[in-house]
């Protein structure tokens, strides 16, 4: 047999998530710079990549702060900044095993 709360528990507990437009707009950038593809990355030098790498870090990071306020809406961003860093590192290694090669 279920314990019923009284309404005035259920309305304590509601949480508002602040929903402001320019947390709406970081985290629609962050979405944008995340859909860089591998063929796009391999097209970039070593030290666009470098620099890429660099900026999807600090994405990275100022989303898990913004999940960790409840001020993300979408939290898929993070999943995918995380994707995006390993693929920048991937490319990363495919050109430094390109140049050991080549010696």
């Amino acid at each position: 047999m279920a314990i019923r709360k009284p309404k005035e528990a259920k309305e304590a507990e509601v949480v508002k998530k602040p929903a402001t437009e320019s947390v709406k707009k970081d985290a629609a950038k962050i979405a944008k710079t995340v859909s860089n593809t591998a063929k796009d990355l391999r097209a970039m030098t070593e030290a666009e990549l470098q620099t890429a790498l660099a900026a999807a870090k600090n994405d990275l990071h100022n989303a898990q702060k913004m999940l960790k306020s409840n001020e993300l809406p979408a939290s898929h961003v993070i999943k995918k900044t995380k994707k995006l860093v390993a693929r920048i590192h991937t490319v990363l290694t495919e050109k430094d095993n390109e140049g050991s090669k080549d010696e």
